[in-house]
């Protein structure tokens, strides 16, 4: 019994000893475990001081790189604007400018050329179809004033003076309608000297041709043998009033070219005298009697003309003022086409210019924009990394722009 008492006690200090020795390990065990949790939480305060000096860094970095990029925006900014002002508004509206002042002067110039050659074309229809209107009056000018003519002959016989008024009115009458203006291309009654004798002469007319030259013509009215003639019925009568028709008209052609109006000062005549005679078909009549009066009037450099004939005459010279005219606006024409000429000349050599001055402009673009663009070290590449790096921003680089860092 004491044996089992025995076996029982040693079992419990056996046991208690085994507890001890348990015990004693499990406290070294956590004496460790403490030991080494204190140098943890150690390690993890100095971490944990660490970490908060590294935000504190960061943050410091991160406000300076905000700030950097705020200013780099704001100088990127400012330099794009320079860059665009300088070379595309500024630049394009200078030239706009500039290239309308070449343009204008040229365009109205086109235009005012083009309307004087419309202006020839449509003045020289207009003259072309009054001037056949008005040859057709002429017979019917013609055809009155032989009537007044015959009218006024009973009137007017016997009286120099008035036979001489009649002659020159329609004279008058026939060079208002030949177109011919008074003053500036015919005059009447222009006081003249001789060269020779210094004798002072008045023709009736003076016609002035364009090429400076002049031509005289002088009324001689002569209706008494010819009124005479057209009333007379008995053909031996009327012959006799024809010869003296006809004596009549040679004594005016006499007296007509020794007063030589060929040498007057002042203006340079043709070498004859226009004769007018009212009187169609007196003068007709007349050099039907005498076939060579004609030539007898020419040989005393005087030639014969009715109304008809003048009004052919002064229409020619009419037409030669009109062709003077043309002339002139063709070589007015043809001056301001050389005008022309040169300006767009300059206005080629302006528009070579201004191509080289934009071809400048392109490469001065090109070479700022891949500064701005091109390269590690360029002002984009600096924006495009502060994005990376978390840098605030409400908008992104273009997509061309990363393109082209990316190639």
């Amino acid at each position: 019994m004491f044996e089992a008492v025995y076996v029982i006690i040693g079992l419990l200090f056996g046991a208690f000893g085994v507890w001890i020795t348990t015990v004693k390990s499990l406290k070294d065990s956590l004496n460790k475990t403490i030991e080494k949790a204190s140098s943890l939480l150690n390690e993890n305060a100095v971490l944990h001081e660490r970490i908060n000096g590294i935000n504190e860094k960061n943050q410091e970095k991160f406000e300076l790189l905000e700030k950097n990029k705020e200013q780099m925006r704001l100088e990127f900014k400012e330099l794009a604007d320079k860059i665009l002002e300088s070379n595309s508004q500024k630049f394009s509206a200078q030239n706009q400018e500039n290239i309308s002042k070449m343009i204008n002067p040229m365009r109205e110039q086109f235009n005012e050329f083009k309307k004087q050659i419309d202006d020839v074309y449509i003045k020289e229809a207009k003259e072309r179809s009054m001037l056949q209107a008005e040859i057709k009056s002429i017979k019917e000018i013609n055809h009155q004033m032989s009537q007044d003519a015959k009218n006024l002959t009973k009137a007017l016989k016997g009286d120099s003076k008035k036979q001489g008024v009649w002659g020159e009115m329609i004279l008058e009458r026939v060079l208002e309608t030949s177109g011919l203006r008074p003053g500036l291309e015919y005059k009447r009654e222009v006081t003249l000297e001789h060269n020779s004798n210094n004798s002072r002469y008045r023709p009736d007319v003076i016609v002035h041709l364009p090429d400076t030259r002049d031509i005289i013509i002088d009324a001689k009215t002569s209706l008494v043998a010819y009124e005479q003639y057209v009333s007379c019925e008995d053909e031996k009568d009327k012959e006799l009033f024809a010869i003296e028709h006809v004596a009549s008209i040679k004594k005016h052609i006499k007296e007509l070219s020794e007063k030589d109006y060929i040498n007057l000062k002042g203006i340079q005549t043709l070498d004859f005298i226009f004769m007018f005679v009212p009187i169609e078909s007196a003068l007709l009549m007349a050099m039907e009697y005498d076939s060579t009066l004609f030539d007898h009037a020419f040989k005393k450099s005087v030639i014969l003309v009715g109304p008809t004939t003048l009004m052919v005459s002064l229409r020619a010279v009419e037409n030669s003022w009109k062709y003077e005219k043309q002339q002139q606006n063709a070589q007015e024409i043809a001056k301001r086409a050389g005008l022309l000429f040169d300006k767009f000349s300059g206005f080629l050599e302006s528009v070579d210019k201004l191509g080289k001055q934009i071809t400048t402009v392109q490469k001065t673009y090109d070479e700022t924009f891949s500064k701005m663009h091109s390269g590690a070290g360029s002002i984009t590449s600096q924006f495009q990394k502060l994005e990376q790096l978390g840098a605030a921003s409400s908008k992104k680089l273009p997509e061309h722009i990363i393109r082209a860092l990316e190639d």
